[in-house]
């Protein structure tokens, strides 16, 4: 599935709810259980290692590189962060690493969610979604040296 459709069902998904919610209570009540469904943050067993430092909440984020693939797994001690979170992963688990890269994120303008969230937590949202990319970016740069590598053979005897 394209990163934009899964993009565009989040938004159906939440316009839904917006147009029966009545103040951000409600709203955030809604978060809170796409947070609690998610695949993603299930069963994430926590390090320091994936322990995100720039947050105000804590955030554990980890990822695998599979088949050209980035797969994203985490939680957070933050309950509208975690559902923040696993709506990311929802997008950005099984893509490669230049789709993560190149994309173009307008979910988070289309539910509002800047409009309901404390300005603390804006920053938190800005430094998970740079630090999903970097890591993207990291994979892809491993990639391509992998590739490199792998294309002058005669470096394999040096």
């Amino acid at each position: 599935m394209q990163l934009n459709v899964v993009q565009d069902a989040i938004i159906e998904e939440f316009t839904s709810v917006m147009d029966s919610v009545k103040g951000k209570l409600s709203y955030f009540r809604h978060f809170i259980q796409v947070g609690n469904k998610s695949e993603g943050t299930k069963f994430f067993r926590r390090s320091k290692e994936q322990l995100l430092n720039f947050t105000k909440y804590k955030v554990w984020l980890d990822a695998e590189y599979k088949d050209g693939k980035v797969f994203f797994y985490g939680d957070s001690n933050s309950a509208i962060i975690k559902a923040i979170l696993s709506l990311y992963l929802r997008i950005f688990s099984g893509r490669t690493p230049k789709e993560i890269m190149d994309s173009n994120i307008y979910f988070e303008n289309e539910i509002k969610l800047y409009n309901y969230l404390p300005a603390g937590r804006e920053y938190d949202v800005t430094s998970l979604l740079q630090k999903i990319r970097s890591i993207a970016s990291s994979f892809r740069l491993k990639s391509i040296q992998e590739a490199e590598y792998n294309f002058w053979p005669d470096r394999a005897s040096e």
